[in-house]
């Protein structure tokens, strides 16, 4: 793999160098293409983009033997971009999966889209260890460990959904109680040790305070849209994000 992203980079220089990318914030530095490990994402915002990208790769297949998947490949179209103008026979769709994530023409879409994965990992994983032989205590804890993990990842970028967070609260308790009848509110196991609880994560509370955490750090980048917006808002102040952007 290591050996893949060295011949790789060559090509994700060469996109860099040919097409017009995007700016994902004012004055900030232009985008045209990504990778994570043996996945490309090429971002293509003009027809002319569309024959570069095409000299791009062939000189790449024939420099390295490498041939694009057009098969596993995908295009999302977004905005105006106009679906007849095709790339190389690559198929248009609804979403398309980008490092874990779902993205679509529409952010209200992606995020229920998101979300509802999430949920649905949740309840999976809690049925394949349900015959488990755990203690309450450890139940709790490999819920905290395993069950909640994707949460936190998803929260950043996503607000989570009422109706995750009760699906999502369901299949914990449920996992919890082997399946039994509820013996305690969930608020209970969310009480500290020394107040009767078991420290059960509060996943609203957290998940709200990752994804607030995480605009905060975009809003610190000076010409970021993010920051652009909180600014206009009164809610992060102009000499605080001149002095974290250094």
């Amino acid at each position: 793999m290591q050996l893949f992203a060295l011949c790789l980079n060559p090509l994700i220089h060469t996109l860099e160098e040919a097409l017009t990318g995007i700016r994902l914030g004012r004055g900030s530095a232009r985008v045209a293409a990504v990778a994570y490990a043996d996945d490309v994402s090429v971002f293509l915002t003009s027809t002319a983009d569309v024959q570069k990208i095409k000299v791009a790769l062939r000189t790449y297949e024939e420099a390295t033997g490498a041939k694009i998947k057009v098969q596993k490949s995908q295009a999302l179209a977004i905005g105006g971009w106009d679906t007849l103008n095709k790339i190389m026979d690559i198929p248009y769709n609804t979403g398309i999966k980008i490092v874990g994530f779902h993205f679509t023409d529409s952010v209200n879409v992606a995020n229920k889209e998101n979300w509802r994965n999430v949920t649905s990992l949740v309840r999976a994983l809690a049925q394949d260890t349900y015959y488990r032989d755990l203690s309450l205590d450890k139940r709790i804890r490999f819920g905290h460990d395993f069950l909640l993990a994707r949460i936190w990842y998803v929260a950043q970028l996503f607000p989570l959904t009422s109706d995750s967070m009760r699906q999502i609260n369901t299949a914990i308790t449920w996992f919890v109680w082997c399946g039994e009848i509820f013996r305690v509110p969930h608020s209970t196991f969310q009480r500290g040790r020394d107040a009767g609880g078991w420290d059960l994560v509060n996943i609203w509370a957290k998940s709200r305070a990752l994804f607030i955490y995480r605009l905060q750090v975009q809003g610190r980048h000076e010409r970021s849209f993010t920051g652009a917006w909180l600014k206009r808002w009164n809610i992060i102040q102009e000499q605080t994000i001149l002095h974290t952007s250094n």
